[in-house]
């Protein structure tokens, strides 16, 4: 590996300053092979005042201690030798350039953002690389089991921290992949384990009270309902357009193609002709199916509704989704062909559902008799 500082003349007049690299080197940040590196500084080509001279003497100073270093760098990785220079870096600067990378993919990165907002209120906005090692990683880990959460005074949830360490130990082992950190100190700190939470949903007999009950909004009532026979989220039944439904002949079915907002990915959810008249009449094409739809009114159209009902559980709209999931693994449904109607990347995320419900117990306790 060789290189050589040289000089190019520019339009302006002025001289910049640049390594030459040959054979090409690997740019880390552009992921690419480069042969230039050109390094913003720029010299005189005939200084005429001594602050132009002074100007040039620096900056040629700077370029060689640049080039120097570069070049350390490049023998100390062709000998398998690790570069302590990279360690100054910052590793937030590392961290934004992976999540847009994740983010091109077309792949959910609001975890890595909430995992990095409670690692710059830990920590600060410029953390170097050779901050990075098993100690900061406890006392991060530790950190976010105590905190507060971003949104509230209340302690931060331990699944929620769980989620976040790991999307944080993420990136410090790409970090280590790409040679900024000579170790990799995930390995040597445990990570947040998971707790297990009931996950409130409603029964048939919960349902049919709902449906029995009458609320002032009637925006409200068919959304929840909808909610309950599609399992879409929030969010997505709030992006609803009446462009995103289509109607298949060959399967004489209907359904929303449209762009999940959660997980940012497309997909075909087919509902039921139930759901459809839920709807109500059609609107302009391109029109939201539930226009106006708030969340805070939503909330607290929720708490009365329930009282008013006779359920004593706290129902959120999400209780929806883990509704319609209960319910059809309760009827049998394989649950592979769930998780793809709940738009889960994996399936181990809608296993969470898989336990027995009870009815199904007690039907098989009663199957046997001596």
């Amino acid at each position: 590996m060789r290189g050589k500082l040289r000089k190019r003349l520019l339009r302006s007049g002025k001289i910049s300053l640049f390594i030459d690299y040959y054979p090409p080197v690997w740019n880390v940040q552009k992921k690419t092979y480069t042969r230039w590196e050109f390094l913003k500084l720029h010299i005189y080509p005939e200084p005429k005042t001594v602050f132009e001279k002074k100007q040039n003497d620096l900056n040629i100073e700077i370029a060689e201690k640049i080039f120097l270093k570069r070049m350390k760098s490049l023998m100390l990785e062709e000998n398998n030798l690790f570069n302590k220079d990279v360690m100054e870096g910052d590793f937030c600067e590392f961290a934004k350039t992976c999540m847009h990378h994740k983010e091109k993919e077309g792949k959910d990165i609001e975890h890595y953002k909430s995992a990095f907002k409670y690692l710059k209120r830990f920590s600060g906005d410029h953390i170097k690389f050779r901050m990075i090692d098993e100690f900061f990683l406890e006392k991060f880990k530790n950190y976010l089991l105590t905190s507060s959460s971003l949104r509230s005074s209340k302690l931060l949830d331990r699944n929620s921290a769980s989620s976040y360490y790991d999307k944080f130990c993420n990136i410090v082992e790409k970090a280590f992949i790409e040679n900024y950190l000579p170790s990799n100190p995930t390995l040597k700190v445990e990570r947040i384990s998971n707790v297990e939470v009931i996950r409130q949903y409603l029964t048939e007999e919960e349902i049919e009270k709902l449906k029995q009950t009458s609320i002032d909004d009637n925006m409200v009532y068919r959304a929840s309902l909808f909610a309950i026979l599609t399992g879409l989220r929030f969010g997505a039944i709030k992006s609803l357009k009446w462009n995103d439904l289509e109607y298949s002949k060959n399967l004489n079915c209907w359904y929303f193609h449209f762009i999940d907002p959660k997980p940012k990915r497309a997909v075909k959810h087919f509902i039921s002709q139930q759901a459809i008249d839920l709807l109500g009449d059609k609107s302009e094409h391109s029109e939201f199916v539930f226009p106006d739809l708030n969340y805070s009114r939503t909330r607290e159209q929720l708490k009365t509704w329930c009282l008013q009902a006779g359920i004593k559980k706290k129902i959120t709209f999400h209780c929806f989704r883990h509704t319609y999931a209960t319910q059809l693994v309760s009827k049998g449904e394989d649950i592979y062909i769930i998780s793809k109607m709940l738009n889960h990347k994996h399936v181990k995320t809608t296993q969470l559902y898989s336990k027995v419900p009870d009815q199904n117990k007690v039907t098989a306790a009663n199957r046997l008799s001596i």
